[in-house]
Protein backbone atom coordinates (compact mmCIF):
# COMPACT_ATOMS: atom_id res chain seq x y z
CA UNK A 1 0.00 0.00 0.00
CA UNK A 2 0.91 3.72 -0.36
CA UNK A 3 1.50 5.73 2.81
CA UNK A 4 0.80 9.30 3.46
CA UNK A 5 1.80 11.32 6.83
CA UNK A 6 2.49 14.18 7.85
CA UNK A 7 5.85 14.68 9.92
CA UNK A 8 8.26 16.74 11.77
CA UNK A 9 11.59 17.19 9.28
CA UNK A 10 14.81 18.17 10.68
CA UNK A 11 16.86 19.81 8.00
CA UNK A 12 20.19 20.76 9.31
CA UNK A 13 19.14 23.36 11.80
CA UNK A 14 15.04 24.11 10.40
CA UNK A 15 12.15 22.14 10.81
CA UNK A 16 9.54 21.89 8.89
CA UNK A 17 5.97 20.65 9.20
CA UNK A 18 6.25 18.17 6.20
CA UNK A 19 4.12 15.39 4.83
CA UNK A 20 5.48 12.49 2.62
CA UNK A 21 4.23 9.74 0.29
CA UNK A 22 5.80 6.43 0.43
CA UNK A 23 5.39 3.77 -1.76
CA UNK A 24 4.50 0.20 -1.72
CA UNK A 25 8.89 -0.81 -1.75
CA UNK A 26 9.15 1.67 0.76
CA UNK A 27 10.68 3.91 -1.57
CA UNK A 28 9.84 7.99 -0.85
CA UNK A 29 8.15 9.17 -3.80
CA UNK A 30 7.59 12.83 -2.49
CA UNK A 31 7.74 15.21 0.36
CA UNK A 32 5.89 18.29 0.84
CA UNK A 33 7.21 21.28 3.21
CA UNK A 34 3.83 23.37 4.18
CA UNK A 35 4.00 26.52 2.84
CA UNK A 36 0.99 28.50 4.68
CA UNK A 37 2.27 28.38 8.03
CA UNK A 38 -0.08 29.18 10.79
CA UNK A 39 1.54 32.40 12.32
CA UNK A 40 1.48 30.76 15.77
CA UNK A 41 3.83 28.05 14.42
CA UNK A 42 6.40 30.85 12.78
CA UNK A 43 8.80 30.17 15.40
CA UNK A 44 9.03 27.00 15.03
CA UNK A 45 8.80 25.90 11.14
CA UNK A 46 10.52 27.18 8.23
CA UNK A 47 8.27 27.64 5.32
CA UNK A 48 8.01 25.58 2.14
CA UNK A 49 9.17 26.57 -1.34
CA UNK A 50 8.14 24.28 -3.78
CA UNK A 51 5.12 21.77 -4.67
CA UNK A 52 5.42 18.71 -6.64
CA UNK A 53 3.41 16.02 -7.60
CA UNK A 54 3.82 11.93 -7.82
CA UNK A 55 2.56 10.13 -10.83
CA UNK A 56 1.44 6.68 -9.69
CA UNK A 57 -0.84 3.01 -9.66
CA UNK A 58 -3.19 4.81 -8.13
CA UNK A 59 -3.20 8.48 -9.95
CA UNK A 60 -0.78 11.53 -9.78
CA UNK A 61 -0.90 12.58 -6.25
CA UNK A 62 -0.33 15.85 -4.48
CA UNK A 63 0.38 15.94 -0.89
CA UNK A 64 -0.19 19.71 0.63
CA UNK A 65 -0.70 20.05 4.49
CA UNK A 66 -3.34 21.52 6.54
CA UNK A 67 -3.84 25.27 5.74
CA UNK A 68 -1.92 25.29 2.29
CA UNK A 69 -5.69 24.49 1.30
CA UNK A 70 -7.20 27.11 3.19
CA UNK A 71 -10.29 28.94 0.92
CA UNK A 72 -7.80 32.15 0.97
CA UNK A 73 -4.38 30.14 0.13
CA UNK A 74 -6.09 28.09 -2.40
CA UNK A 75 -4.06 29.08 -5.02
CA UNK A 76 -1.34 26.11 -3.77
CA UNK A 77 -4.17 23.56 -4.55
CA UNK A 78 -4.76 25.27 -7.64
CA UNK A 79 -1.20 24.74 -8.89
CA UNK A 80 -0.84 21.35 -8.09
CA UNK A 81 -3.81 20.89 -9.60
CA UNK A 82 -2.40 22.24 -12.83
CA UNK A 83 0.23 19.87 -12.35
CA UNK A 84 -1.36 17.48 -12.71
CA UNK A 85 -3.06 16.04 -9.34
CA UNK A 86 -5.91 13.88 -9.15
CA UNK A 87 -5.75 13.56 -5.75
CA UNK A 88 -4.85 15.69 -3.43
CA UNK A 89 -4.87 14.04 -0.03
CA UNK A 90 -3.69 16.06 3.28
CA UNK A 91 -2.38 15.44 6.38
CA UNK A 92 -3.94 18.05 8.92
CA UNK A 93 -4.40 18.77 12.73
CA UNK A 94 -7.61 20.60 13.24
CA UNK A 95 -7.41 22.34 16.57
CA UNK A 96 -10.15 24.08 18.44
CA UNK A 97 -9.75 25.43 22.07
CA UNK A 98 -11.04 23.46 24.65
CA UNK A 99 -14.14 25.11 25.53
CA UNK A 100 -15.50 24.83 21.85
CA UNK A 101 -19.38 23.50 21.65
CA UNK A 102 -19.52 21.95 18.04
CA UNK A 103 -23.41 22.02 18.67
CA UNK A 104 -23.60 25.69 19.28
CA UNK A 105 -20.52 26.35 16.42
CA UNK A 106 -20.19 22.84 14.11
CA UNK A 107 -16.36 22.99 12.50
CA UNK A 108 -15.36 22.38 9.43
CA UNK A 109 -17.26 24.78 6.81
CA UNK A 110 -14.83 26.43 5.71
CA UNK A 111 -12.84 23.08 4.65
CA UNK A 112 -15.74 22.16 2.99
CA UNK A 113 -15.92 25.05 0.80
CA UNK A 114 -12.61 25.26 -0.19
CA UNK A 115 -12.35 21.08 -0.81
CA UNK A 116 -16.10 21.55 -3.07
CA UNK A 117 -14.51 24.57 -4.90
CA UNK A 118 -11.15 22.39 -5.88
CA UNK A 119 -12.99 19.08 -6.51
CA UNK A 120 -16.03 20.76 -8.68
CA UNK A 121 -13.17 23.09 -10.83
CA UNK A 122 -10.81 20.54 -11.73
CA UNK A 123 -12.28 17.39 -11.31
CA UNK A 124 -10.28 16.38 -8.06
CA UNK A 125 -11.00 14.27 -4.99
CA UNK A 126 -9.29 16.17 -1.96
CA UNK A 127 -8.85 14.17 1.62
CA UNK A 128 -8.23 15.90 4.65
CA UNK A 129 -7.57 13.65 7.47
CA UNK A 130 -7.11 14.81 11.09
CA UNK A 131 -6.03 13.64 14.40
CA UNK A 132 -7.99 13.78 17.40
CA UNK A 133 -6.99 14.16 21.09
CA UNK A 134 -5.50 16.95 23.25
CA UNK A 135 -2.49 19.13 22.62
CA UNK A 136 -0.64 18.38 25.79
CA UNK A 137 2.37 20.99 24.55
CA UNK A 138 3.61 23.90 22.41
CA UNK A 139 1.90 26.80 21.89
CA UNK A 140 -1.66 25.17 20.84
CA UNK A 141 -0.87 23.29 24.74
CA UNK A 142 -4.62 23.11 25.98
CA UNK A 143 -6.52 22.78 22.71
CA UNK A 144 -7.85 19.81 21.12
CA UNK A 145 -7.85 18.47 17.88
CA UNK A 146 -11.42 17.15 16.89
CA UNK A 147 -10.91 15.00 13.94
CA UNK A 148 -13.96 16.02 11.25
CA UNK A 149 -11.80 14.41 8.48
CA UNK A 150 -13.28 15.15 5.20
CA UNK A 151 -13.45 13.64 1.79
CA UNK A 152 -14.36 15.49 -1.54
CA UNK A 153 -15.33 13.53 -4.49
CA UNK A 154 -14.87 15.02 -8.02
CA UNK A 155 -17.73 17.28 -9.02
CA UNK A 156 -17.88 18.28 -4.91
CA UNK A 157 -19.68 15.33 -3.80
CA UNK A 158 -18.97 14.52 0.20
CA UNK A 159 -17.27 11.14 0.58
CA UNK A 160 -17.18 11.13 4.25
CA UNK A 161 -17.50 13.53 7.37
CA UNK A 162 -15.93 11.91 10.08
CA UNK A 163 -17.34 12.82 13.76
CA UNK A 164 -16.02 15.99 15.90
CA UNK A 165 -14.37 15.16 19.52
CA UNK A 166 -11.29 14.59 20.90
CA UNK A 167 -12.17 10.38 21.18
CA UNK A 168 -13.79 10.52 18.09
CA UNK A 169 -10.66 8.05 16.49
CA UNK A 170 -12.21 5.55 13.86
CA UNK A 171 -10.84 4.35 10.61
CA UNK A 172 -12.97 4.86 8.02
CA UNK A 173 -12.07 3.19 4.28
CA UNK A 174 -13.49 5.05 0.95
CA UNK A 175 -13.34 4.41 -2.79
CA UNK A 176 -11.86 6.79 -5.03
CA UNK A 177 -12.30 7.45 -8.86
CA UNK A 178 -9.26 9.69 -9.85
CA UNK A 179 -10.63 11.67 -12.98
CA UNK A 180 -8.46 12.50 -16.22
CA UNK A 181 -7.62 16.08 -15.92
CA UNK A 182 -9.66 18.74 -16.95
CA UNK A 183 -6.95 20.23 -19.13
CA UNK A 184 -2.95 20.86 -19.30
CA UNK A 185 -0.92 23.73 -19.51
CA UNK A 186 -2.95 26.42 -21.33
CA UNK A 187 -5.66 24.91 -21.99
CA UNK A 188 -6.80 24.82 -18.36
CA UNK A 189 -8.33 28.62 -18.87
CA UNK A 190 -10.93 27.89 -21.34
CA UNK A 191 -11.88 24.26 -18.78
CA UNK A 192 -11.71 26.75 -15.97
CA UNK A 193 -14.20 29.48 -17.33
CA UNK A 194 -16.78 27.36 -19.09
CA UNK A 195 -16.95 26.08 -15.14
CA UNK A 196 -17.39 29.81 -14.09
CA UNK A 197 -13.95 30.63 -12.48
CA UNK A 198 -12.73 33.81 -13.02
CA UNK A 199 -9.30 33.98 -11.03
CA UNK A 200 -5.97 33.69 -12.91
Amino acid sequence: MYVIAGIVERAGERLYNASVLIAPTGELLLRHRKINELDIAHDLYSMGDSLHVAETALGTIGIPICADLFSASLALGHSLARMGAQLLLSPSAWAMPADHDNAAQPYGDPWLTAYREMARLYDVTVVGVSNVGWMTAGPWEGWKCIGCSLAVAPGGEVLLHAPYGVEAEELFVIEVEPREPIGRGTTFAGALRERGYDGP
